[in-house]
């Protein structure tokens, strides 16, 4: 009995048309990655950090918050589209017009939240990951154990806890907030 094999998808382009419903994708060295899609819970606990970004960032113009699901472009031949639950663009990096596609090149921050289950290792690598294609700053969000990871370089990590306080550093000037606020209802 023969089987059914997914859509092939390699580029960039691909990827963009590509519609399979009840998965998300990303494109990993030109190979498909397929993910089922967040829970609420995950949803829940990204909100308040994107909410607190973005009104950080639009009053000081300082750039663009892109909401989960938005691709960023980061290499090609293979191609390697990622999306992160929350990035920043810093405003002098944005494209002087609109284009369709996804955004060409990394954000300066990629922010992920943890879900349910999902392997420490694995975040830890899709933040060196981010690091290794020019982000600067990576934020991985862990609702579970009530804590933020910071990642500023392979070198530079540092695990916050609820008393402590979410920077953007020299990536987000003047951003903090106090993580507990990012877990409190």
């Amino acid at each position: 009995m023969p089987t059914m094999q997914g859509p092939t998808v390699t580029t960039a382009e691909q990827l963009l048309t590509l519609r399979e419903p009840g998965c998300r994708h990303e494109l990993v060295r030109g190979e498909l990655q397929r993910m089922s899609p967040a829970g609420h819970w995950h949803g829940a606990m990204g909100s308040p950090l994107q909410a607190f970004l973005s009104l950080h960032v639009r009053k000081r113009k300082l750039g663009r918050v892109y909401l989960a699901e938005t691709g960023f472009l980061l290499t090609r031949n293979p191609d390697t589209v990622l999306a992160p639950d929350i990035a920043f663009v810093r405003r002098a990096r944005l494209p002087a017009d609109f284009s369709p596609g996804y955004f060409p090149g990394h954000p300066d921050l990629a922010v992920e939240v943890t879900s349910p289950g999902e392997n420490p290792a694995e975040v830890h690598g899709k933040a060196l990951r981010w690091l290794d294609h020019g982000t600067q700053l990576v934020w991985i969000v862990d609702p579970l154990e009530f804590r933020v990871t910071t990642y500023r370089s392979r070198d530079d990590i540092r695990v916050l806890g609820m008393d402590d306080v979410l920077t953007g550093g020299k990536v987000v000037p003047g951003f903090q907030i106090a993580v507990r606020e990012l877990f409190s209802d």
